[in-house]
């Protein structure tokens, strides 16, 4: 009797070991799922994050300059996110997909230029196409700009492209030498030999940056993409409208 009362006992305390264990278990995968989903949620939470940056260009009427941050934000983020990136960065292990914006002017870059003769115009590509570390429109007309401005400033080169016609349209040299010098706020040049060899060529190429950032352009939305993996965007393609705000 007093052996079979042992036996009950520790059958007894194995199947209270067995289900514990199951409460264990089930507890454990539950767990995991948990942790799971909430991996799941965190990750979708972070590509509707990063979308989002860029669904708000994802439209029409998108103006010229806005276009211009939206370039210099993907470079960014293909050097240090992407797996373009060079050197120690965080794309050597993410390795997210690059993004690239695609610009088409529609074969309308004469939109941009001054009203005048000059042939040595900076927009001169159709299409301008940012799909790596380097932004092409940057280096192949923003930097040029730059450099304009530090030499005349910002302000005179606007006042510059606002007053073109009187100052290098003008058919009385003697006013066009005092609008230029206006326009500068300083004396500047004498004759308008010195504005057409030394200021006419930098005025024209500021007159086209100053028609980029004014110009619009829609997001041609069934031209944008996302990679199939991650969920995040990976291609916009943007057309100039000809028109100008």
């Amino acid at each position: 009797m007093e052996n079979a009362s042992k036996a009950l006992i520790m059958a007894g305390s194995v199947l209270i070991a067995l289900l514990i264990i199951g409460a264990l278990l089930l507890m454990f995968n539950n767990l995991s799922s948990y942790q799971k989903t909430d991996t799941q949620s965190t990750k979708e939470a972070q590509v509707i994050e990063f979308n989002n940056q860029y669904e708000t260009y994802n439209r029409k009427n998108v103006r010229g300059s806005e276009l211009y941050s939206l370039m210099n934000r993907v470079v960014d983020y293909n050097k240090r996110k992407s797996t373009k990136g060079i050197g120690k960065n965080e794309g050597q292990y993410l390795a997210y997909a690059p993004m690239t914006i695609e610009v088409d002017l529609k074969g309308r870059q004469g939109d941009f230029y001054a009203p005048s003769n000059y042939n040595n115009n900076h927009l001169i590509k159709n299409k301008y196409t940012i799909s790596d570390t380097n932004n092409e429109f940057k280096t192949d007309f923003y930097d040029t700009i730059q450099e304009y401005e530090k030499e005349l400033g910002e302000d005179a080169l606007n006042n510059l492209v606002a007053g073109f016609n009187e100052i290098f349209n003008n058919l009385d040299e003697e006013e066009a030498v005092r609008n230029f010098n206006s326009a500068c706020k300083s004396e500047k040049v004498r004759n308008m030999n010195d504005i057409k060899n030394q200021y006419k060529k930098k005025v024209c190429q500021y007159y086209e940056y100053v028609a980029f950032k004014r110009a619009r352009f829609d997001c041609i939305t069934n031209n944008t993409t996302y990679d199939s993996k991650t969920g995040r965007i990976t291609k916009m393609k943007f057309e100039f409208t000809g028109k100008f705000e």
